[in-house]
């Protein structure tokens, strides 16, 4: 005979009681069967486990042994168990969304989110890159990826099998420049113009500075790039006190001594796409996800517009 947990807990429930009938009863078994499951367990374990007179059931020195350690073993078992379920449920009820930390849109997405579901419980994940938060993504990590795509007009990134991606909104790539220069105050801005500016590109793993070498070079010039600066780092400080230029989005805020101009020959947009997994639970909610995130764009750009 094998020792089994539900043996343990048989002799519990006997100890408990005081009590073959009345454990019999907790346990939903009949009497006789559970007096030869004692029986087998005190074969098992080499002694009489329990004592019966009329005063009802006692556990003998060796039982109480047993007891001692099948107790433990059961509150060890019982705490894991509900760990598990406390886990479980948790992330039933969690809706874990990742993007970049420089994202202008989280608030927009927060917003979509409390209006597509009150029951779950939102967690950011902000990881270092675009490779980095798709990894999550594919492996079941988050649930939606926010992610931004720069391009041509019209492109967007292919389907990668179980990965889906919805466009839910498209934004122009313009230029920031310190206020007061030439750049700041032209009527009309082209690339050509900033030919001869320095350039801030963007640190990290997503080939930032190979990007905007050759987004310049199909116009002609190679960019002097003289700062490599995360996104979320001092981009406008350095803007402000070094003269430099960077490609920015259009609704990134700005700090004062900064401004944002258009440029007219550059055709680059950038697509905010929401990616999931086709077979997640969530994947039948983007639909409505997308539909409220393109209505909080088009406030966003309405409260842009001057």
């Amino acid at each position: 005979m094998d020792l089994q947990f539900r043996h343990l807990r048989q002799l519990c429930v006997v100890s408990e009681t005081g009590s073959l009938n009345k454990a019999a009863a907790v346990l939903g078994l009949p009497q006789p069967a559970l007096s030869r499951q004692i029986r087998r367990l005190e074969e098992l374990f080499g002694g009489t486990l329990f004592e019966r007179d009329q005063h009802g059931t006692r556990p003998t020195p060796l039982g109480s042994a047993v007891l001692e350690h099948a107790e433990s073993i059961i509150r060890s078992l019982d705490d894991h168990q509900n760990r598990v379920r406390d886990h479980r449920m948790l992330r039933r009820r969690t809706l874990r969304i990742g993007g970049a930390a420089s994202s202008v849109f989280y608030e927009p997405l927060l917003s979509s989110l409390r209006r597509l579901s009150a029951d779950e419980r939102v967690q950011i994940v902000t990881p270092h890159s675009t490779r980095e938060l798709m990894d999550l993504l594919r492996e079941g990590e988050i649930d939606i990826a926010l992610r931004d795509h720069q391009s041509a007009r019209g492109a967007l990134p292919s389907h990668e099998g179980a990965i889906a991606h919805t466009l839910w909104a498209e934004s122009p790539v313009m230029i920031a420049v310190p206020a007061g220069r030439p750049t700041a105050t032209a009527d009309r801005l082209t690339m050509a113009d900033l030919a001869d500016e320095d350039w801030i590109s963007c640190t990290g793993p997503d080939a930032c500075d190979e990007a905007l070498r050759m987004l310049c070079a199909s116009y002609g010039f190679a960019p002097r790039i003289t700062h490599d600066i995360a996104v979320a780092g001092p981009r406008c400080a350095v803007i402000r006190h070094q003269g430099c230029v960077a490609l920015t989005q259009a609704y990134r805020p700005l700090q004062p001594g900064v401004v944002r101009r258009p440029v007219a020959d550059l055709d680059v947009w950038v697509r905010h796409l929401v990616a999931y997994r086709r077979e997640s639970w969530i994947a039948a909610r983007i639909p409505r996800l997308v539909t409220l995130l393109s209505a909080a764009h088009r406030d966003l750009a309405k409260a842009e517009t001057p």
